[in-house]
C-alpha cells in the first residue's frame, strides 16, 4: 500500500522536570473538562535524512515509528500553524509512496543518500481531555525520551509534555488549559521538535 493517510497536527510542547505532575482531574473539571484514563506506550522511532540535512532544511522530518497509536512511516512538514503529516503503514522498507514524496522535495539523487540519523526511545503516558458532552478535545502526553544522534554518537535524555488538539476541536482550548500546565511546572517550548533537539546535541 503506497497511499498515505494525511492529517494536520496542532500541538504545544512543554519542558518539565522529573518531579512535575499533571493537573488533577478536579482542576480540569473546574474548567469544564473531564480527564480520561491514562494509557502507557513504548515508542521506538528511527529518523532519516541525508548527511547534509536536506530534509531538515525544508522543515521536514521522516521517521519509522514502532508502537503507539500511529505505528508506521511518517513524513512531517512543519508550518507556522501546525504540521502536515503523512502516514504509511508499518513495513521493513521505506514505502514507495514516501520515496516518491521525497524525490519530489529533494530530488532522486539526494534520496539515495538518505539514511538513519537518530534513534529515539520514548515511554509515553497519554490521557484525553473531554468536554461536558464527552467530545474528545485534546490528547495530553507525558514523554520520557532517550535519544541518540547516530551521526555523532551523542546521547540525551529529557522529559516533555505535549498537548495535541483533536479535530475538529477549536485551538482555543489549548489556551484554556495552558495556565494549568504552567502552574504544574511546565514551560512552553516553541519551534523545537524531538528530532531537532536530538540533532542539536553533541
Amino acid at each position: 500500500m503506497n497511499e498515505a493517510i494525511e492529517t494536520f497536527e496542532i500541538e504545544r510542547k512543554y519542558e518539565v522536570t522529573d518531579g512535575a505532575v499533571w493537573p488533577t482531574p478536579a482542576q480540569f473539571a473546574d474548567l469544564g473538562f473531564r480527564l480520561g484514563a491514562t494509557e502507557r506506550h513504548e515508542l521506538h522511532a528511527s529518523y532519516f535524512d541525508t548527511p547534509t540535512g536536506d530534509l531538515a532544511a525544508q522543515r521536514v522530518a521522516v521517521r519509522r515509528r514502532v508502537g503507539g497509536k500511529d505505528s508506521g512511516w511518517h513524513l512531517k512538514h512543519k508550518g507556522e500553524e501546525g504540521a502536515r503529516e503523512l502516514l504509511w503503514p508499518q513495513s521493513d522498507d521505506m514505502p514507495e509512496g514516501l520515496q516518491r514524496e521525497l524525490e519530489h522535495r529533494i530530488g532522486a539523487t539526494a534520496v539515495t543518500a538518505i539514511g538513519p540519523i537518530a534513534t529515539l526511545q520514548t515511554v509515553r503516558l497519554t490521557a484525553v481531555l473531554y468536554d461536558e458532552s464527552d467530545a474528545a478535545l485534546v490528547e495530553l502526553a507525558d514523554d520520557r525520551v532517550d535519544a541518540r544522534n547516530e551521526l555523532t554518537g551523542g546521547k540525551q535524555q529529557w522529559r516533555e509534555w505535549e498537548a495535541e488538539l483533536l479535530p475538529p476541536s477549536d485551538a482555543a482550548v489549548l489556551d484554556e488549559i495552558e495556565p494549568l500546565l504552567v502552574a504544574a511546572g511546565a514551560t512552553r517550548v516553541r519551534g523545537t521538535s524531538k528530532i531537532q533537539r536530538t540533532m542539536a546535541g553533541q
